[in-house]
């Protein structure tokens, strides 16, 4: 389960529920960047999404302010060219592609950059079950489910289908899945 967080009252939640990698999906990065900077300092891996999240544009400055001076592990966008440059900086990068119809994943898929995202995320991830097929023809990177995950049967569904990772913003399925790890 990855956190996905918007602002400074979930990411507390999420850090106090032990998770160690967060995605900040959206809200205002100046609202929660000195929490995210010192959880980053503390090792937790830090994605945001560059294309939602205010406070960042979608240029080389803020790829250096994420990566140099808040620590942050990744960054996430439906822009390949954003992404190249990201890994200049030692950025993980997770491409988003939009499954809402078959064109929809087939472009997405077909702009999957060099060099290749650390995974890519497929929204909405409730869409997963029905796509990997077309997904596994394509590419072998690591897919992330994201959007529409509102109960652990769904995500039970989307990590069943062959996805790596769950993110949701729903503070129940975080405890959810929480409490399943301390209990295995």
């Amino acid at each position: 389960m990855l956190p996905a967080i918007r602002d400074s009252n979930t990411l507390h939640q999420a850090l106090d529920l032990g998770y160690r990698q967060l995605l900040v999906e959206r809200g205002s990065l100046l609202a929660m960047v000195g929490p995210l900077a010192a959880a980053a300092r503390q090792g937790v891996a830090i994605f945001v999404n560059l294309d939602a999240v205010e406070g960042l544009a979608a240029d080389s400055a803020a790829l250096a302010f994420v990566a140099t001076d808040l620590g942050f592990s990744g960054v996430l966008s439906v822009k390949p060219h954003l992404l190249r440059d990201a890994s200049r900086f030692r950025l993980l990068t997770i491409q988003r592609i939009h499954a809402l119809d078959s064109t929809g994943l087939e472009t997405g898929l077909n702009s999957v950059g060099r060099p290749a995202p650390y995974a890519i995320a497929i929204a909405p991830g409730v869409a997963i079950p029905e796509v990997m097929p077309t997904i596994r023809e394509s590419t072998n990177v690591p897919v992330w489910g994201t959007g529409f995950i509102t109960t652990s049967e769904q995500a039970a569904a989307v990590l069943a289908a062959g996805a790596d990772v769950v993110a949701s913003a729903e503070l129940k399925l975080w405890r959810e899945f929480r409490d399943a790890r301390i209990d295995d």
